[in-house]
């Protein structure tokens, strides 16, 4: 049996620090490598010449692409990316908390290469399973999968070098 040197309650005073500070370092990453991606794709947008096509075309698939028509087209569908905009850095705020805790218990160092590769894989398949739940093709409009595969290996990156910079001293054990 190994005696840490500290009593049962440090012990679970520093395991619920450690978890708090993962919870919040990954959801800042996530919040940040989702601004990130809004960045990048405003910018993919602009050099195609059609500002917020994509988080147009986007919520207007996973949430429905009805034009009422009238006067108050042009405010809903805003009302539409505004609601996407929040549930798209809800997702990245949950798979930066994600990362932070695979980190963590898996005691992986912070890479940049663990980073992309947690990028293409994780945020991929989120976005991948969000389009078959939503029975969107993405041959129909918006940016394509390569776009995507770019963008989500960013994110990745963004995620592990706010992990690194934030957890940058881990706490004595």
């Amino acid at each position: 049996m190994r005696f840490s040197g500290r009593s049962a309650y440090g012990d679970l005073r520093l395991h619920r620090e450690l978890l708090l500070r993962d919870y919040r370092d990954g959801a800042v990453a996530g919040l940040l490598a989702g601004t990130t991606l809004i960045v990048l794709f405003f910018v993919y947008d602009v050099l195609s010449f059609a500002p917020l096509a994509t988080p147009d075309f986007l919520s207007g698939e996973f949430l429905g692409n009805e034009d009422p028509g009238g006067e108050y087209a042009p405010m809903l569908r805003t009302v539409r990316m505004v609601i996407f905009t929040f549930l798209h850095l809800a997702a990245f705020a949950f798979l930066g908390i994600a990362l932070a805790r695979l980190l963590h218990f898996a005691q992986l160092k912070k890479a940049v290469l663990a980073g992309a590769l947690y990028g293409l894989t994780a945020c991929t398949l989120l976005f991948g399973v969000s389009l078959q739940v939503s029975g969107t093709e993405m041959s129909a409009g918006g940016p394509g999968w390569p776009a995507v595969l770019v963008v989500n290996v960013a994110a990745g990156i963004v995620m592990v070098i706010y992990l690194r910079w934030a957890q940058g001293v881990e706490p004595s054990r």
